[in-house]
């Protein structure tokens, strides 16, 4: 679900000019509007010429199972969950590192 909840944004994102106004955000649920600020983000950057960063954030759902399973860790959840995820297991590498 969060993949193709992903596509979506992304596509609402690139045609944003064609649907503003013909279509109703009114009930969409904020998490989905926290996605769609994520994909035009997401859009944003890659137009830059920065380096890319580690910031789990902006990472595509690809690259957050990803690295969920490469840490041994769940990959199904929404984008939130995979991102909490991460972040706790970065925390506890932390905790071990010290």
């Amino acid at each position: 679900l969060a993949l193709f909840q992903e596509k979506i944004m992304d596509f609402v994102a690139e045609n944003g000019d064609k649907i503003l106004g013909k279509v109703s955000f009114d009930d969409v649920p904020g998490n989905l509007m926290s996605d769609l600020l994520t994909a035009v983000t997401r859009g944003k950057k890659s137009t830059c010429t920065s380096a890319p960063g580690d910031d789990l954030t902006l990472m595509r759902v690809g690259e957050l199972r990803k690295r969920l399973h490469d840490k041994g860790l769940c990959i199904d959840g929404s984008r939130e969950t995979m991102i909490a995820l991460l972040k706790g297991n970065l925390a506890g590498d932390e905790t071990v590192a010290e």
